[in-house]
């Protein structure tokens, strides 16, 4: 070997911490992702008169597909929405519903996304406060319609609600997972998710987990929204809090799905709602959400579906931020 040229053990050193370098970005980069979801007309939570053709007009749907595919998503989360009441009762309109959605899920697919659906009633009028109530066998009835309505449209995955550990007691709830389970497979043959909220503290969580709620499943999903209690207040007041708000919710996801058998695990809603006493501003709403793209890619998640996210009057404005940075990291990045 000539005088001043490297040692091969010094190229093997060289190469050995370039590799990590490379597989450290790599995992922390989303690559393969499955879902690089986003929720279909994010603000409106509850049912009223004129919401789907508000929501779901092929117009607007033209629009709304167009910014979805330039940010390089490819799965919208699609809501048939309820309102709820004291007396248990839902208000809702199925047969525009139908309507508008039947249209909005044939432009998604005629433009290659992909579609989860779900029957939606807001949680946050069961738990912590009980505005609402609603039977097992109300809410059954709308699922299977909403399935069978799945089916028909040659939807990929559908979810039975949203949250239903907070819009039922965790034991009644653990239940109806199990027993609702078998008459969905009769009526759609795709894949069947979970989509759930970890209300880390609250024990509604161990509960499900014992009484193997979801075991058959075949996809967790879990809602990602941090926060931190900073005294007496909750609020969410750096970028690292909300990163390790949302590992510890990837975590505690990945040991459930892990304990009950399911391979699929993803963020099926990635939000940001607190910052600093108030809402965050595009930007660092864009931040927060790459952070935890980041987050579900070093986890091995199959991906998230972002909550607002589109410059849009009704979501951020003329704000184009947020899809900026998912067409950097999943339009332009390839993933």
């Amino acid at each position: 070997m000539t005088n001043g040229s490297p040692r091969p053990a010094v190229l093997i050193a060289v190469f050995l911490l370039s590799l990590a370098a490379l597989t450290s970005y790599a995992l922390a980069r989303p690559v393969g992702m499955e879902f690089r979801g986003l929720i279909w007309r994010t603000i409106d939570r509850y049912y009223h008169p004129g919401i789907y053709a508000e929501m779901y007009d092929p117009e607007s749907n033209h629009c709304l597909l167009n910014k979805a595919k330039e940010a390089g998503a490819n799965f919208l989360l699609v809501r048939a929405f309820y309102s709820c009441s004291q007396s248990g009762e839902l208000v809702g309109n199925d047969a525009e519903a139908e309507d508008y959605l039947g249209q909005a899920i044939d432009q998604a697919h005629a433009e290659g996304f992909g579609i989860f659906l779900t029957p939606y009633v807001e949680s946050a009028c069961f738990w912590p406060d009980q505005e609402c109530v609603l039977s097992e066998e109300v809410w059954t009835e709308v699922v299977l319609k909403w399935a069978a309505f799945a089916e028909e449209h040659e939807v990929e995955l559908f979810a039975p609600g949203f949250e239903m550990s907070l819009i039922f007691e965790p034991e009644q709830a653990a239940a109806w997972y199990k027993e609702v389970l078998p008459e969905l497979r009769k009526v759609y043959s795709g894949r069947i998710a979970i989509a759930e909220h970890p209300y880390i503290g609250t024990g509604r969580w161990e509960v499900l987990d014992r009484e193997g709620a979801f075991v058959g499943y075949d996809s967790f999903g879990i809602a990602v929204f941090p926060w931190k209690r900073y005294g007496d207040e909750i609020d969410m007041r750096s970028l690292d809090d909300y990163r390790a708000d949302a590992a510890q919710r990837a975590e505690l996801a990945l040991g459930i799905a892990r304990r009950q058998g399911i391979e699929t695990v993803f963020i099926s809603a990635l939000g940001m709602d607190l910052w600093r006493g108030g809402e965050p501003d595009p930007t660092t709403r864009a931040k927060g959400y790459e952070i935890g793209i980041e987050v579900a890619a070093q986890h091995g998640l199959s991906g998230a579906f972002l909550h607002s996210w589109a410059s849009e009057p009704d979501q951020l404005g003329s704000s184009t931020e947020v899809e900026e940075m998912l067409r950097q990291i999943w339009a332009e990045g390839g993933t």
